[in-house]
């Protein structure tokens, strides 16, 4: 069972110097009622705000000018008194009041400029960010302390947010690199650095926090959930997934980062918001279908759930926003059991481009692409990195551009070595720093593809699935020979590339008749395909590039944990109950559109009705260990139905009547 509570709320209180008192017309009895009729039973109040602000009683100068008592105490102990937990949060990297005060702390640009959140300008509203080489960090940790000390026993953890460094040349940062050898000049090098100061912060804070409490739980949010955070990883109590579908974060981040998120050993919590947009968003109201979705979807992967909100400067909660979240709340609330404490069943895992660079996007638009294909045709997987186990899988994702470390090689032998599993690889995954494919891949590398777009013609298992024609590949591809593997497609290159000097109508011209290198192989245990297809995917949305790889992913698989005729704008999640001897299937079908300049949204409830489901027994007999020869029963939650079923020696077949937005079915047996 878990420790960390369902239903959350992350309560932000950035507030500026105020015309009057702070909190004036905070209540404890309605902060008490809004909060529980919301049934919300975690508050993560706010200590230390991006303005640099402290909301409780302390000697420090840079307590709330307008603090007429001690404001946070007055929260936590009407938290405390009706069961809600509440940790605190801690700004980190934000802080106003510091750096107005201290702008010799301040990171900066080779040019001298600011680093910051929204614009930067000396005279323009947006916080800049602080140096963590600087003695800033001498006051971080003292406010730490001092935190921790103010609330003693009460205290129920700590949130760090804005927990990063950027690559800063400030004079501090400049002397620190020259000590280590590390070129300032080069960017590489601040980069580089960077990470380091990242993980030197993470365990000074860790260290300080621990000399004041062993057993304090404690988060370090940087805004997304990368395999960056292993080196730290162990000074994680939980991990909070920051994914707010309408701000920068989109509808693509969540159901990625969790799939990741999930195989780190730690509990999970999914953090949306109620906001219309993101953070701040005053006067605005997430859709009520939007926010069923966003917590629904945590549900099934086994997270908890995060509401974000903000408190109004006078120490009141907006009832309607709590009208809104209890809304949703009460029904998490009869739904959080189900896939409590459940293993997901999965049998593909997707290599996290992240374990050889970071993306500058919230999610490399190559894990993206993989993501959105496999999840479409509702295929069961993992996102995983180098540590974790690879053997479980029957299929290994390679996506587009795990170029492979000496590590990487062994891992890739040890799974060959240990399994029967294919590895389906695209583009330069594969390569190695000398730019030679492994022996497995059964091909050469000739460079790269001089044709950008070109053309493949496809055959073998391809053939009676996709157009008879030519197939236009929108990327830059690398150009490869055989050396002991099929070649399932053929380049048939434009009549000329596209230029400056010769163009042929409004984009690449028409294909040659000219053969050349193959675009797609197959080993014994290696599929591949020149082109990076999964961030082509994700950039054009042509269908047939996920057709192919659907075929490659169905020929390795053979027989798929699951199948269904569910719409590719669903999601299903199957998770396992060893305790319970229940198989958890999770169905949802909200659909995201883009009605706005800049953010998708969505209004409506679409039901599906007559879904049908057939599981492999044999599949999941494999993967829980178990041999299941008999059903009990299934039941469609949310309708409240049993549901009759097939069962032979290989596959269990059902039709779920109706799915409104989100149904669970379990699976006794």
């Amino acid at each position: 069972m878990s420790n960390l509570p369902y239903r959350q709320v992350h309560l932000d209180f950035h507030t500026p110097a105020l015309p009057f008192t702070l909190g004036r017309h905070f209540e404890k009895k309605k902060f008490q009622k809004i909060l529980k009729s919301a049934r919300i039973n975690s508050v993560t109040l706010t200590g230390r705000c991006h303005h640099g602000h402290i909301y409780y009683d302390t000697k420090l100068p840079a307590q709330h000018p307008q603090l007429a008592n001690d404001f946070l105490m007055r929260e936590v102990d009407a938290c405390h008194e009706v069961g809600i937990k509440a940790p605190i949060y801690l700004t980190v990297g934000w802080d106003a009041f510091s750096a107005d005060r201290h702008p010799e702390w301040l990171e900066r640009k080779p040019d001298g400029s600011l680093y910051g959140f929204d614009d930067y300008g000396q005279l323009s509203p947006g916080w800049k960010t602080l140096c963590f080489n600087t003695p800033y960090l001498d006051y971080l940790k003292y406010q730490i302390v001092d935190t921790m000390k103010h609330f003693g026993s009460k205290l129920d953890g700590l949130f760090f947010d804005i927990v990063w460094q950027d690559p800063c040349s400030c004079n501090y940062c400049i002397k620190k690199m020259l000590n280590l050898n590390l070129d300032p000049t080069n960017e590489k090098d601040r980069i580089s650095f960077a990470k380091l100061t990242e993980q030197f912060l993470k365990d000074e804070i860790s260290a300080t926090v621990k000399s004041e409490s062993k057993d304090c739980p404690v988060f370090f949010n940087e805004g997304n959930i990368l395999p960056s955070i292993r080196k730290n990883l162990s000074e994680y109590s939980h991990l909070e997934i920051e994914s707010l579908p309408s701000g920068e974060w989109g509808y693509q981040h969540f159901p990625t980062t969790v799939r990741y998120a999930k195989n780190l050993g730690k509990e999970y919590v999914g953090m949306t918001g109620k906001f219309h947009k993101v953070w701040a968003d005053f006067g605005s109201y997430k859709n009520k279908a939007a926010l069923e979705y966003e917590t629904f979807l945590a549900l099934a992967h086994g997270a908890k759930c995060s509401i974000g909100d903000q408190m109004y400067p006078d120490g009141t909660l907006q009832r309607a926003t709590y009208e809104l979240i209890g809304s949703v709340y009460r029904q998490v609330e009869k739904l959080e059991k189900y896939n409590d404490g459940s293993q997901a069943l999965t049998e593909i895992g997707i290599v996290h481009p992240g374990i050889v660079a970071d993306s500058e996007l919230k999610v490399d638009l190559s894990l993206a692409g993989a993501v959105n294909m496999l999840n479409e045709k509702h295929y069961q997987f993992d996102i995983v990195d180098q540590w974790m186990d690879w053997t479980k899988y029957e299929l290994i994702i390679l996506p587009d551009k795990i170029i492979l470390s000496e590590g990487l090689k062994r891992k890739i032998q040890e799974y060959f070595e240990k399994t029967d599993g294919k590895i389906l690889a695209t583009y330069k995954s594969g390569l190695d720093a000398e730019n030679t494919f492994l022996p497995d891949w059964g091909i050469n590398y000739l460079g790269k593809n001089p044709f950008v777009p070109t053309y493949g013609k496809y055959s073998g298992l391809f053939e009676n699935h996709l157009p008879n024609g030519e197939l236009v590949l929108h990327g830059e591809g690398l150009l490869v020979s055989p050396q002991g593997s099929q070649v399932l497609g053929d380049e048939y290159r434009p009549l000329f590339q596209r230029n400056y000097h010769h163009y042929y109508s409004h984009f690449q011209a028409p294909v040659s008749e000219n053969k050349e290198n193959p675009v797609a192989t197959r080993s014994d245990r290696v599929y591949y395909f020149s082109h990076p297809l999964f961030e082509m995917y994700k950039r054009q949305g042509v269908l047939q590039y996920k057709q192919m790889i659907n075929l490659i992913v169905d020929e390795a698989l053979g027989q798929t944990v699951l199948k269904t005729n569910m719409p590719s704008s669903g999601d299903i999640i199957l998770n396992h109950n060893e305790e319970r001897g229940e198989l958890i299937l999770n169905l949802l079908n909200y659909i995201p559109q883009r009605k706005a300049i800049e953010l998708d949204t969505i209004e409506e409830v679409i039901p599906l009705y007559n879904v049908k489901i057939a599981l492999s027994v044999e599949n999941i007999n494999k993967q829980i260990n178990t041999d299941i020869k008999e059903i009990k029963n299934i039941k469609a939650v949310q309708n409240n139905v049993e549901i009759e079923y097939r069962l032979t020696e290989n596959l269990l077949e059902f039709i779920v009547p109706e799915v409104k937005g989100y149904e669970i079915v379990t699976i006794k047996y």
